[in-house]
Protein backbone atom coordinates (compact mmCIF):
# COMPACT_ATOMS: atom_id res chain seq x y z
CA UNK A 1 0.00 0.00 0.00
CA UNK A 2 1.33 3.32 -0.70
CA UNK A 3 2.61 5.49 1.96
CA UNK A 4 1.38 8.63 0.75
CA UNK A 5 -1.86 8.76 2.22
CA UNK A 6 -1.28 8.39 5.80
CA UNK A 7 -2.66 10.38 7.58
CA UNK A 8 -4.77 11.83 5.05
CA UNK A 9 -8.53 12.98 6.38
CA UNK A 10 -10.19 11.30 4.08
CA UNK A 11 -8.50 7.85 4.99
CA UNK A 12 -8.18 5.99 8.41
CA UNK A 13 -5.25 5.29 10.04
CA UNK A 14 -4.66 3.02 12.83
CA UNK A 15 -1.73 3.85 15.30
CA UNK A 16 -0.34 0.66 16.91
CA UNK A 17 2.15 1.61 19.41
CA UNK A 18 4.89 -0.67 21.10
CA UNK A 19 4.61 -0.56 25.20
CA UNK A 20 8.07 -0.66 26.47
CA UNK A 21 10.99 1.68 25.85
CA UNK A 22 8.45 3.14 23.52
CA UNK A 23 5.52 4.51 25.46
CA UNK A 24 7.08 4.08 28.46
CA UNK A 25 10.90 6.15 28.88
CA UNK A 26 12.42 2.53 30.14
CA UNK A 27 11.44 -1.35 29.95
CA UNK A 28 9.01 -1.84 32.93
CA UNK A 29 9.29 -5.70 33.16
CA UNK A 30 12.02 -4.61 36.66
CA UNK A 31 9.34 -2.39 37.74
CA UNK A 32 6.61 -5.71 37.36
CA UNK A 33 8.86 -8.08 39.23
CA UNK A 34 9.12 -5.26 42.01
CA UNK A 35 5.78 -5.49 42.48
CA UNK A 36 5.53 -9.22 42.68
CA UNK A 37 8.89 -9.31 44.90
CA UNK A 38 7.09 -6.48 47.47
CA UNK A 39 4.06 -9.25 48.10
CA UNK A 40 6.79 -11.66 49.28
CA UNK A 41 9.32 -10.05 51.54
CA UNK A 42 10.78 -13.21 52.61
CA UNK A 43 11.65 -14.80 49.07
CA UNK A 44 14.60 -14.40 47.20
CA UNK A 45 12.12 -12.71 44.45
CA UNK A 46 15.12 -10.35 43.33
CA UNK A 47 17.67 -12.67 43.00
CA UNK A 48 15.37 -15.17 41.09
CA UNK A 49 14.95 -12.74 38.41
CA UNK A 50 18.47 -11.96 38.52
CA UNK A 51 19.29 -15.65 37.73
CA UNK A 52 16.63 -15.72 35.06
CA UNK A 53 17.75 -12.45 33.34
CA UNK A 54 21.50 -14.62 33.02
CA UNK A 55 19.96 -17.60 31.99
CA UNK A 56 18.25 -15.39 28.90
CA UNK A 57 21.13 -13.44 28.17
CA UNK A 58 23.68 -16.45 28.18
CA UNK A 59 21.29 -18.76 25.47
CA UNK A 60 20.52 -15.34 23.54
CA UNK A 61 24.42 -14.47 22.88
CA UNK A 62 24.96 -18.30 22.52
CA UNK A 63 21.92 -18.68 19.67
CA UNK A 64 23.15 -15.51 17.99
CA UNK A 65 26.67 -17.15 18.19
CA UNK A 66 25.86 -20.28 16.46
CA UNK A 67 23.44 -18.82 13.79
CA UNK A 68 25.76 -16.34 12.71
CA UNK A 69 28.83 -17.33 13.90
CA UNK A 70 31.59 -15.02 11.94
CA UNK A 71 29.11 -12.17 13.32
CA UNK A 72 27.64 -11.05 9.42
CA UNK A 73 24.18 -10.22 9.94
CA UNK A 74 21.67 -10.46 7.35
CA UNK A 75 21.60 -7.64 4.40
CA UNK A 76 18.26 -8.35 3.17
CA UNK A 77 14.77 -8.39 4.47
CA UNK A 78 14.24 -11.74 4.06
CA UNK A 79 16.94 -13.33 5.96
CA UNK A 80 16.66 -11.12 9.16
CA UNK A 81 13.09 -12.30 9.45
CA UNK A 82 14.33 -15.95 9.47
CA UNK A 83 17.13 -14.89 11.98
CA UNK A 84 14.60 -13.46 13.98
CA UNK A 85 12.41 -16.46 13.63
CA UNK A 86 15.01 -18.77 15.00
CA UNK A 87 15.76 -16.74 18.06
CA UNK A 88 12.03 -16.65 18.93
CA UNK A 89 13.06 -20.21 21.08
CA UNK A 90 15.06 -18.49 23.01
CA UNK A 91 12.02 -16.04 23.96
CA UNK A 92 10.21 -19.00 24.63
CA UNK A 93 12.38 -20.95 27.12
CA UNK A 94 12.82 -17.53 28.40
CA UNK A 95 8.72 -17.64 29.08
CA UNK A 96 9.50 -21.31 30.40
CA UNK A 97 11.42 -20.45 32.96
CA UNK A 98 9.73 -17.36 34.14
CA UNK A 99 6.99 -19.40 34.27
CA UNK A 100 8.27 -22.48 36.17
CA UNK A 101 10.58 -20.09 38.99
CA UNK A 102 6.84 -18.95 40.17
CA UNK A 103 7.90 -15.38 40.72
CA UNK A 104 4.73 -13.80 40.08
CA UNK A 105 2.43 -16.77 41.79
CA UNK A 106 0.25 -15.10 44.21
CA UNK A 107 -0.19 -11.43 42.49
CA UNK A 108 -3.84 -10.29 42.00
CA UNK A 109 -5.23 -7.26 40.04
CA UNK A 110 -5.80 -4.86 43.05
CA UNK A 111 -2.05 -5.50 44.06
CA UNK A 112 -0.76 -4.78 40.30
CA UNK A 113 -3.25 -1.76 40.66
CA UNK A 114 -1.73 -0.47 43.54
CA UNK A 115 2.02 -1.51 42.35
CA UNK A 116 1.57 0.51 38.93
CA UNK A 117 0.11 3.34 41.07
CA UNK A 118 3.12 3.59 42.93
CA UNK A 119 5.35 3.08 40.28
CA UNK A 120 3.65 6.08 38.12
CA UNK A 121 3.85 8.16 41.76
CA UNK A 122 7.48 7.58 42.17
CA UNK A 123 8.81 7.94 38.07
CA UNK A 124 9.73 4.05 38.66
CA UNK A 125 7.61 3.64 35.77
CA UNK A 126 7.54 7.15 33.51
CA UNK A 127 5.14 7.88 30.25
CA UNK A 128 7.54 9.60 27.08
CA UNK A 129 6.94 12.96 26.90
CA UNK A 130 3.76 14.04 24.92
CA UNK A 131 2.08 10.49 25.15
CA UNK A 132 -0.99 12.09 26.93
CA UNK A 133 -1.90 14.95 24.85
CA UNK A 134 -0.99 12.31 21.41
CA UNK A 135 -3.01 9.55 22.72
CA UNK A 136 -6.48 12.02 24.13
CA UNK A 137 -5.85 13.39 20.05
CA UNK A 138 -5.86 10.60 18.60
CA UNK A 139 -9.30 9.28 20.50
CA UNK A 140 -10.56 12.33 19.77
CA UNK A 141 -11.10 11.98 16.13
CA UNK A 142 -13.27 9.44 14.64
CA UNK A 143 -10.83 8.80 11.85
CA UNK A 144 -7.54 7.56 14.55
CA UNK A 145 -7.47 4.66 16.58
CA UNK A 146 -4.89 3.58 18.67
CA UNK A 147 -3.54 -0.04 19.97
CA UNK A 148 -0.89 -1.29 22.26
CA UNK A 149 0.81 -4.00 20.67
CA UNK A 150 3.51 -5.60 23.20
CA UNK A 151 5.25 -8.86 24.32
CA UNK A 152 5.29 -7.46 28.19
CA UNK A 153 3.82 -10.39 30.41
CA UNK A 154 1.01 -8.40 31.79
CA UNK A 155 -1.77 -6.29 29.69
CA UNK A 156 -3.43 -5.36 33.28
CA UNK A 157 -0.27 -3.87 34.18
CA UNK A 158 0.12 -2.07 31.13
CA UNK A 159 -3.36 -0.76 31.67
CA UNK A 160 -2.70 -0.09 35.41
CA UNK A 161 0.21 2.01 34.08
CA UNK A 162 -2.05 4.05 32.12
CA UNK A 163 -4.95 4.69 34.16
CA UNK A 164 -2.60 5.71 36.71
CA UNK A 165 -1.33 8.12 34.53
CA UNK A 166 -4.86 9.32 33.53
CA UNK A 167 -4.67 7.81 30.19
CA UNK A 168 -7.35 5.17 29.83
CA UNK A 169 -7.08 2.67 26.95
CA UNK A 170 -9.07 -0.14 26.98
CA UNK A 171 -8.53 -3.49 27.40
CA UNK A 172 -9.20 -4.75 24.10
CA UNK A 173 -6.70 -2.53 22.40
CA UNK A 174 -3.60 -3.66 24.27
CA UNK A 175 -2.67 -6.71 22.61
CA UNK A 176 -0.02 -8.30 25.36
CA UNK A 177 0.67 -11.88 27.15
CA UNK A 178 -0.99 -12.02 31.16
CA UNK A 179 -0.51 -13.53 34.42
CA UNK A 180 -3.00 -16.14 34.80
CA UNK A 181 -6.56 -15.83 37.01
CA UNK A 182 -5.86 -11.98 37.08
CA UNK A 183 -9.08 -11.70 34.43
CA UNK A 184 -10.96 -13.76 37.40
CA UNK A 185 -9.78 -11.82 40.05
CA UNK A 186 -8.02 -14.92 41.80
CA UNK A 187 -4.51 -14.90 42.50
CA UNK A 188 -2.38 -15.62 40.01
CA UNK A 189 0.20 -19.22 39.57
CA UNK A 190 2.86 -17.15 38.09
CA UNK A 191 1.91 -18.40 34.45
CA UNK A 192 2.11 -16.47 31.59
CA UNK A 193 -0.19 -16.85 29.49
CA UNK A 194 -2.20 -15.59 26.26
CA UNK A 195 -5.38 -13.03 26.75
CA UNK A 196 -6.95 -14.09 23.82
CA UNK A 197 -7.97 -17.84 24.40
CA UNK A 198 -9.18 -18.60 21.48
CA UNK A 199 -6.12 -18.64 19.09
CA UNK A 200 -4.17 -19.71 22.49
CA UNK A 201 -0.90 -17.97 20.92
CA UNK A 202 1.50 -15.83 23.28
CA UNK A 203 2.85 -12.72 21.74
CA UNK A 204 6.81 -13.14 22.47
CA UNK A 205 8.86 -12.38 19.18
CA UNK A 206 9.45 -9.49 15.64
CA UNK A 207 7.01 -12.44 14.36
CA UNK A 208 4.83 -12.71 16.52
CA UNK A 209 3.96 -9.13 16.51
CA UNK A 210 3.65 -9.13 12.75
CA UNK A 211 1.01 -11.30 12.82
CA UNK A 212 -0.98 -9.70 15.14
CA UNK A 213 -0.33 -6.32 13.36
CA UNK A 214 -1.22 -7.47 10.17
CA UNK A 215 -4.70 -8.88 11.06
CA UNK A 216 -5.61 -5.56 11.45
CA UNK A 217 -7.07 -3.64 9.20
CA UNK A 218 -6.77 -0.59 7.03
CA UNK A 219 -3.85 1.85 6.95
CA UNK A 220 -1.63 1.34 9.69
CA UNK A 221 1.15 3.88 11.07
CA UNK A 222 3.53 1.33 14.07
CA UNK A 223 5.49 3.15 16.71
CA UNK A 224 8.55 1.21 18.30
CA UNK A 225 11.93 1.21 19.80
CA UNK A 226 13.42 -2.24 19.35
CA UNK A 227 14.88 -4.93 17.20
CA UNK A 228 11.58 -6.73 18.21
CA UNK A 229 9.44 -4.14 16.31
CA UNK A 230 11.88 -4.31 13.12
CA UNK A 231 9.21 -6.79 11.25
CA UNK A 232 5.85 -4.39 11.83
CA UNK A 233 8.01 -0.96 11.54
CA UNK A 234 8.76 -2.07 7.90
CA UNK A 235 5.74 -3.64 7.05
CA UNK A 236 3.15 -0.67 8.13
CA UNK A 237 2.63 1.92 5.90
CA UNK A 238 4.56 4.08 8.02
CA UNK A 239 7.31 3.16 10.99
CA UNK A 240 8.19 5.74 13.52
CA UNK A 241 11.33 4.45 15.16
CA UNK A 242 11.32 6.09 19.10
CA UNK A 243 14.83 7.36 19.80
CA UNK A 244 16.82 8.98 23.01
CA UNK A 245 19.89 11.08 22.84
CA UNK A 246 22.35 9.04 23.37
CA UNK A 247 20.47 5.91 21.97
CA UNK A 248 20.11 3.19 24.54
CA UNK A 249 21.11 -0.31 23.37
CA UNK A 250 17.99 -1.93 21.97
CA UNK A 251 17.65 1.23 19.89
CA UNK A 252 21.52 1.41 18.46
CA UNK A 253 20.75 -2.33 18.09
CA UNK A 254 17.23 -1.44 15.54
CA UNK A 255 19.33 1.95 14.26
CA UNK A 256 21.88 -0.75 13.18
CA UNK A 257 19.40 -3.60 11.15
CA UNK A 258 17.79 -0.93 9.42
CA UNK A 259 21.13 0.90 8.16
CA UNK A 260 22.50 -3.19 7.26
CA UNK A 261 19.17 -3.77 5.19
CA UNK A 262 19.53 -0.38 3.37
CA UNK A 263 16.21 1.18 4.49
CA UNK A 264 16.73 4.75 5.14
CA UNK A 265 15.67 6.19 8.36
CA UNK A 266 15.56 10.24 8.56
CA UNK A 267 14.08 12.29 11.66
CA UNK A 268 10.23 12.45 11.66
CA UNK A 269 10.05 16.11 11.59
CA UNK A 270 12.06 15.96 8.50
CA UNK A 271 9.32 14.09 6.38
CA UNK A 272 7.70 16.12 4.68
CA UNK A 273 6.77 14.11 2.06
CA UNK A 274 6.04 9.74 3.40
CA UNK A 275 6.48 8.86 -0.48
CA UNK A 276 10.06 9.66 0.41
CA UNK A 277 10.76 7.52 3.28
CA UNK A 278 9.14 4.66 4.83
CA UNK A 279 10.93 4.73 8.20
CA UNK A 280 11.61 7.78 10.43
CA UNK A 281 12.72 8.22 13.61
CA UNK A 282 11.18 10.35 16.49
CA UNK A 283 12.53 11.25 20.04
CA UNK A 284 8.88 11.43 21.65
CA UNK A 285 5.11 11.51 21.20
CA UNK A 286 4.82 15.77 21.09
CA UNK A 287 7.69 15.64 18.42
CA UNK A 288 4.97 13.46 16.47
CA UNK A 289 2.02 15.36 17.28
CA UNK A 290 3.95 18.50 15.87
CA UNK A 291 4.41 16.19 12.60
CA UNK A 292 0.90 15.13 12.49
CA UNK A 293 -0.31 18.37 12.90
CA UNK A 294 2.23 20.01 9.97
CA UNK A 295 0.62 17.71 7.79
CA UNK A 296 -3.19 18.27 8.54
CA UNK A 297 -2.30 22.58 7.83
Amino acid sequence: MSTKHVLDKAHPVHWIVDWDGTITQKDTLDTLVGIAASTKPALPTLHHWQRLSKAYVDEYTATLERLVPNGALPNTVHQEKQLLKQLKDVEAHSLSRVSSSAIFAGLTSHVIETGAQQAITSHHVQLRHGFSSFLQSIQSQAHHSFTILSVNWSRHFIRSCLEASASTVPSHAILANELDNLCSDEPSTGQIVPTNNVDGDLIMSSGDKLERMQAIKGQKVYIGDSWTDIECLIAADFGICMRDDPMGTSQKQLAHALERLGIPCPRLRDCHELNHSHVAWATDFAEIQDWIESRST
